[in-house]
């Protein structure tokens, strides 16, 4: 398809049950793809909502600084220390998203390496 833009492509497969939240089972991305890994990253003020927000806006900058954007991001892992704060972060992660759907992990842990740290996101991002 000459002309048409690579990009990855979510795989849903019908033997699987649909995401519950916006996220996608998995996505495929054609070789010769540029990969971004981005380090966990974390804020250490503000409630779980203020830190989600902080958060985000460090992996748009990253991305920008890599030449990407958030619809590069094939896959997030997320780690939340309450589980009353999933919610909050959701609500912030999903705007940040604004319908993207990347591969998704969310994890409660009972502590983050930097005290007072609510939330921390690490991502892969891939572009062409």
């Amino acid at each position: 398809m000459k002309g048409t833009p690579l990009k990855s492509t979510a795989i849903e497969p019908a033997t699987l049950h649909n995401p519950s939240a916006p996220f996608s089972q998995a996505m495929l991305t054609p070789s010769g793809a540029n990969w971004l890994h981005v380090s966990g990253q974390l804020c250490t003020e503000g409630s779980c909502e203020e830190q989600a927000h902080t958060v985000w806006d460090q992996i748009t900058a990253l991305l920008k600084e890599a030449g990407m954007e958030i619809d590069n991001l094939t896959k997030i892992n997320q780690y939340i220390v309450a589980g009353t704060d999933v919610s909050a972060y959701t609500r912030v992660r999903n705007k940040f998203l604004a319908g993207h759907r990347p591969a998704n992990t969310l994890v409660l842990v009972p502590a983050l390496a930097a005290p007072g740290a609510l939330v921390e996101v690490e991502a892969i991002a891939a572009k062409f």
